[in-house]
């Protein structure tokens, strides 16, 4: 079923997928600019099983669409910061399921780790690379590969290392209703005047022409 945008007054816009009526969404995108070039982004998804989510983003309504993250279940909030002014963003949510399987890893001299394992899915989107931290609670997606994919090479950062691995072989779920936002000024452009100007070409100068020494 596709989803269906409600607009609401001032900077909340809220995404619902189409349900029957008085039924909550199991899933909802909201949006609100909390500075003119600020977005935060919050969702609630109340579906079992989900493993995670992917949050995409575009400049028009048709796309393209770039993935900002993949996030792990307990993430239901995200900010877009520094964004471009006067310019319409587009947000939408799409779940992930799929089975995790513990890789066979090497560390090579530097720190990184080579990462194997046997590629048992069927028509899988692509792989996810989860990592937890020695003293985290939760497993982060921190790199996604190709579908069929049985090896990868990963540097963790210095915070990372110790950490424990796993691989996804993840499938993407419905998505979810689009939040349109719409950007305003730069702090110093309030109260700009504006004006456009057509412009002609004039004639090129002569050619500067150097040669460095040895």
């Amino acid at each position: 079923m596709r989803g269906r945008l409600v607009a609401v007054p001032a900077a909340l816009i809220l995404a619902l997928p189409a349900c029957s009526a008085g039924t909550p969404p199991a899933l909802s995108l909201t949006g609100a600019l909390t500075t003119p070039t600020d977005v935060d982004l919050r969702w609630r998804d109340t579906r079992p099983g989900v493993a995670g989510h992917v949050l995409e983003f575009a400049t028009e309504e048709a796309g393209p669409w770039t993935v900002l993250q993949y996030l792990a279940p307990q993430v239901t909030t995200y900010r877009h910061p520094d964004l471009m002014p006067h310019t319409t963003f587009h947000y939408r949510l799409r779940p992930y399921t799929g089975p995790t399987t513990r890789p066979r890893r090497t560390t090579g001299p530097d720190g990184a780790q080579h990462l194997t394992w046997t590629d048992r899915a069927r028509g899988e989107d692509g792989y996810l690379l989860e990592l937890r931290t020695r003293d985290g609670d939760r497993y982060d997606p921190v790199a996604v590969l190709a579908p069929d994919a049985e090896a990868t090479d990963f540097l963790p950062l210095p915070g990372e290392r110790g950490a424990a691995y796993r691989v996804r072989a993840f499938v993407l779920g419905e998505r979810s209703g689009v939040v349109r936002l719409t950007t305003g000024p730069l702090p110093g452009e309030r109260g700009a005047a504006y004006r456009v100007r057509a412009f002609v070409l004039g004639e090129r100068s002569g050619v500067v022409r150097l040669t460095t020494g040895e």
